[in-house]
């Protein structure tokens, strides 16, 4: 979500303080001063644990509150949120839930849809390009009527609908108003909540069907993709019966909750190129605070003045003889008996006592800076380890800048790396061409070992699309542009959401989830003909990951 063009220059003071309100009204105890001031701070409780961070320069100025709740035993949800101001650029605000509970339960019940909502109200906001809409929809025109139904069955629709019919022979009081705020207020930056009156549950019939419509005090929950041959079950529909008390209509609300959330999920937001706690933390701490350097300093110029001129004082300076390192009683400084004499230097010196070759014989003691000489490498190697790896990340980003140059003078930096003919040559080309763009798991090479598809190229220009515009669109935060028909390939080809084919595999050690896929052919199963590829977004990578290809995976239905 983005500030919107019109917001008053403190709105970004004004969302932290409103975060810093949501979050007091769940604490027993009161903040510490140091959060008011909207500086970083950490506060724990029995059942709550929150801390904020803050890095602030000239650049920009980026703020960050974590909250943990551990309300039961092995339950930990963690939510976030994160306000990033750049110069020259909208105010940004991303926010996360995390279910790090011992056995995962429902983040989206911890959802701070109350948060979210309040800022809403206070400060205009943006969603992917769009105003933000916190508040009910009335459909009371003709014209309005039109939008929303145009919105409903358009294949690029990203963003959920909740639709409320109002009963035609019940009024419509305060009671029905708050209930559709209320729905509204939970699924804030989730979905968008539309009231259709009577007249126009008529309207909904014609255009989409009675199966799939809703009225009579009803509600649906209309998913992206929707349009008049869908199936009715995907579209969830609650009777008014199911809405007549208190604990119905909590029901309906978590159920639309969790619904907008996994599609919200499936289709992407506009929170992904924003930074999360974690990484506004850990670029706080890798950058020392104006106190942290002073007070570096000063223990420098304290070790400097205490080690320094000790070693060059002389009788002349005035100093007391035991006051000197050389005078130190026990420390060995003082010569005795058994010593090499000035006149047996550059001889071989021998002891003159059994005593003296027992002590020469002796292991000498290890130096007492010796350990603090091993940390000291090992925090050298670490730290050039981080600069070697900043360096490799820095480098990767100017590639992009470099690569998105050349494509914006008109030319194509992939130009001399011809598309395969082959099925053998695709891996190859897609290491060589699409590098730390898309990346083909092990199960897809070995399917392009034995594909039928004939059309090498279309599958090649597929890929490419993926590595090029998708993962771009997908670095600036998603855009409508990426779902649906991609007619820059080819009229026929799609990409959408796997639905019933979405399957699971294992990337980097983790289990991920395959739910999007382009296609072509979708009116046969012929091998040769029909062009599937499954693949998911890695955030950690920011890689197109593709799981399977090129043929129709079979589910349990076919």
């Amino acid at each position: 979500m983005d500030f919107a063009a019109h917001a008053q220059p403190s709105a970004d003071r004004d969302c932290r303080s409103i975060a810093l309100e949501w979050l007091g009204q769940g604490l027993e105890d009161r903040l510490p001063g140091r959060a008011l001031r909207h500086r970083p701070f950490s506060h724990h409780e029995a059942e709550a644990s929150c801390r904020a961070v803050r890095i602030r320069g000239p650049e920009r100025d980026l703020w960050a509150l974590q909250v943990e709740r551990t309300a039961d035993p092995g339950r930990q949800v963690t939510t976030s949120l994160t306000v990033a101001t750049n110069r020259g650029h909208p105010t940004r605000i991303g926010v996360e839930v995390h279910d790090r509970s011992a056995a995962p339960g429902r983040a989206v019940d911890e959802y701070p849809s109350g948060l979210v909502a309040g800022i809403a109200g206070r400060i205009p906001l943006l969603q992917n390009g769009r105003r933000f809409v916190r508040d009910p929809i009335l459909l009371d025109t003709e014209e309005a009527m039109r939008g929303f139904l145009d919105k409903l069955v358009d294949p690029m629709r990203d963003m959920p609908f909740a639709v409320v019919s109002i009963q035609s022979e019940e009024p419509d009081g305060d009671a029905l108003a708050e209930q559709r705020a209320s729905l509204a207020r939970a699924l804030a930056g989730l979905a968008v909540v539309w009231v259709l009156p009577p007249v126009m549950t008529y309207r909904l019939s014609d255009a989409v069907g009675k199966r799939l419509s809703v009225f009579n005090g009803a509600w649906r929950f209309y998913r992206p993709g929707f349009s008049d041959r869908s199936d009715w079950a995907g579209h969830p529909l609650l009777l008014k019966k199911r809405l007549a008390d208190e604990r119905g209509l909590d029901a309906a609300t978590r159920r639309f909750q969790r619904l907008a959330a996994e599609d919200r999920l499936r289709f992407g937001h506009g929170d992904r190129d924003t930074l999360g706690f974690d990484a506004v933390a850990n670029e706080a701490e890798a950058t020392p605070s104006v106190t942290k350097r002073l007070v570096a300093f000063v223990r420098k110029a304290i070790g400097r003045g205490s080690s320094a001129p000790a070693r060059h004082r002389s009788p002349a300076d005035g100093a007391d003889a035991s006051s000197r390192p050389d005078s130190v009683p026990g420390s060995g400084a003082r010569r005795d008996r058994n010593e090499v004499s000035p006149a047996g230097r550059g001889a071989k010196a021998r002891p003159r006592t059994r005593e003296g070759a027992r002590a020469l014989r002796r292991k000498p003691a290890p130096a007492p800076d010796k350990a603090r000489a091993r940390g000291d490498r090992r925090r050298q190697a670490r730290r050039r380890a981080a600069a070697a790896e900043r360096e490799n990340v820095e480098l990767r980003k100017r590639v992009e800048q470099l690569t998105g140059l050349v494509r914006s003078l008109g030319g194509d930096p992939d130009a001399a790396i011809p598309f395969p003919v082959e099925w053998d040559q695709v891996a190859d080309w897609c290491d060589q061409s699409l590098a730390d763009r898309v990346s083909l798991t092990g199960s897809a090479r070995r399917e392009m070992g034995g594909a039928e598809f004939t059309n090498v190229g279309l599958a090649a220009r597929c890929l490419s699309w993926l590595g090029r515009e998708y993962r771009d669109g997908r670095l600036r935060g998603g855009a409508p542009d990426l779902h649906g028909r991609i007619g820059e390939i080819d009229e026929g080809v799609f990409n959408l959401p796997c639905g019933g084919d979405a399957f699971e595999c294992t990337w980097n050690r983790r289990r991920r989830t395959v739910d999007w896929h382009i296609k072509n052919g979708a009116n046969t199963r012929d091998p040769r003909r029909c062009l599937r590829i499954y693949y998911f977004w890695d955030e950690d990578t920011r890689t197109v990951v593709v799981a399977s290809m090129p043929s129709h995976r079979r589910n349990a239905l076919t």
